[in-house]
């Protein structure tokens, strides 16, 4: 595998990772997680939050050490060095199908979200294709218009956080009661709730490469979990204490739930709206996990990336066609999040010893030499 040389042009700040992994960990998903975790952690769901952000951080912090290792090598690279050629290219392929897992999950999913609250007759390839169209212009356009894109629609929706002051302002503290009553076990499931749910930050094995400022990689990274956490675990809070417990676990999209309190003049179903709205935060999940695919299948099996785009887009539009059933759809994001637990939370471990030893061994070549 040939490797990468990446143009001055092509290149990012480190800064931008905050707006890149993060912008890969909000989308759809947030709308419900609120109730999928208080299934699990009821009233100590916070707490669940805050261990699956240490776990983040130490995963992330993993797999910065290993990229810094390999200095300029991106996940294929990585692999190719780490486990040979074969083996190496053999994994490679495995993460292009699991890149594709993650961007099916998530575009199925939107589909679902508009059909359910807004047009629930209009075709699902319809609407696939819309997304797709978009999806296709700004992969085109190279890892800069992605994260450019990725930046501007998250400057377009960051201000819907501020519509929770509604919510907010109907709290009910008793619902926060009784804390630290959950066990271990039910703890552990909230930390794997949350997991499946905070996936996305793969993203930093295929653009690191493209940050020409790597000593700061892991700053940025890592404040990017941090931003990620606050918000998931702001709408959380809120949620307990806007809902009471039963009513929590009924809710679907508790989220969406919460806008409905929320009323303009011109405006009566405000909820309507925010579903509309809510392709600007799902635009950059399908965007940077496009261009994802696209880039590790270029790397992987050599077609231009342009090719591989093509295919993508193609197979996508297939896929949202045929497989639009809410169980088929339900079952496909299970799979796919337990999928993701071994692939993003777990892999890096796997590779960590690999990148010691590469370390090693080059400490000793530089002491010969000395």
């Amino acid at each position: 595998m040939k490797r990468l040389s990446i143009p001055k042009e092509n290149q990012i700040k480190a800064s931008y990772l905050i707006i890149a992994i993060h912008t890969m960990q909000v989308g759809v998903g947030i709308a419900g997680y609120p109730r999928l975790v208080f299934m699990e952690a009821r009233q100590d769901s916070w707490i669940a939050l805050i261990l699956t952000g240490m776990i983040l951080n130490i995963v992330i912090a993993c797999m910065v050490f290993i990229l810094n290792t390999y200095k300029t090598e991106d996940l294929p690279g990585v692999l190719t060095q780490a486990f040979g050629n074969l083996f190496g290219k053999l994994f490679s392929h495995i993460f292009v199908i699991y890149f594709l897992l993650l961007f099916l999950s998530v575009i199925v999913n939107y589909i679902e979200f508009v059909q359910v609250f807004i047009f629930p007759k209009m075709s699902s390839w319809f609407i696939g294709l819309l997304l797709l169209t978009l999806v296709w212009y700004a992969v085109s356009g190279g890892i800069r218009v992605a994260v450019g894109a990725s930046l501007v629609f998250f400057l377009s929706a960051i201000w819907m956080v501020g519509l929770l002051s509604k919510p907010i302002s109907m709290v009910d503290s008793r619902n926060y009661f009784p804390i630290f009553t959950t066990g271990w076990d039910g703890l552990f499931n909230g930390v794997l709730m949350s997991s499946f749910t905070f996936l996305g930050f793969e993203l930093l094995w295929m653009i690191y490469p493209f940050v020409y400022d790597k000593k700061k990689v892991n700053r940025y990274s890592q404040l990017a979990i941090v931003f990620t956490v606050a918000l998931y675990l702001l709408i959380t809070v809120v949620a307990i204490g806007f809902f009471a417990p039963r009513q929590l676990e009924e809710k679907v999209w508790p989220l969406l739930t919460m806008f409905k309190v929320i009323s303009f003049p011109a405006f009566e179903r405000f909820d309507l709206i925010a579903v509309a709205l809510w392709m600007i935060v799902v635009l950059p999940n399908l965007i940077l996990l496009g261009w994802m695919v696209t880039f590790a299948c270029k790397r992987t099996m050599g077609f231009k990336q342009k090719h591989c785009l093509v295919a993508l887009v193609i197979f996508s539009l297939v896929f949202v066609m045929f497989f639009n059933d809410r169980q088929f759809v339900n079952t496909f994001t299970d799979y796919t999040g337990k999928i993701g637990l071994v692939f993003g939370f777990g892999f890096p471990f796997l590779l960590l010893p690999f990148a010691i030893r590469r370390r090693m061994k080059e400490k000793k070549q530089n002491a010969k030499r000395t």
